[in-house]
């Protein structure tokens, strides 16, 4: 099976471009680790859009197979923002509260306080905290 290759992938506004992406998307079986590193690097790239929904896709796609948790951990380690904040979310949500030995809310807490990471991404990360802690 061929890797997955997005590197094409360079304008979210771009309508052909976008559609050929969701096409790759739902066409995926089998994927590798380096294929989630390669969907989760479009969410890095473009952290403030959203395809006009085709991330959601992505986000979709990654949660239906096993095993891309901790490509996601890293990507949020690198470059956090809605998309991989709103995924480790979704997994606080489904019961899951640590991949390996991390604990998810600890990343979002790593994230709140990170002066690398900007203003939005940091309080979006303190509502996701908030709205964790008051489930509890």
């Amino acid at each position: 099976m061929a890797r997955l290759d997005l590197s094409w992938f360079d304008s979210p506004e771009d309508e052909a471009q976008l559609q050929r992406l969701d096409e790759l998307v739902q066409d995926l079986s089998e994927p590798t680790q380096a294929d989630f590193e390669e969907l989760l690097s479009v969410f890095e790239r473009f952290p403030d859009h959203d395809g006009f929904g085709v991330f959601w896709g992505i986000v979709h796609c990654l949660e239906h197979f096993q095993g891309y948790e901790p490509a996601l951990l890293e990507s949020v380690r690198r470059a956090p923002g809605d998309f991989n904040l709103t995924m480790i979310n979704r997994m606080l949500n489904g019961g899951i509260t640590d991949v390996g030995n991390e604990l998810l809310i600890e990343l979002f807490e790593t994230v709140a306080a990170s002066e690398n990471a900007s203003r939005e991404v940091r309080d979006t990360a303190r509502d996701f905290i908030a709205y964790q802690s008051a489930k509890q």
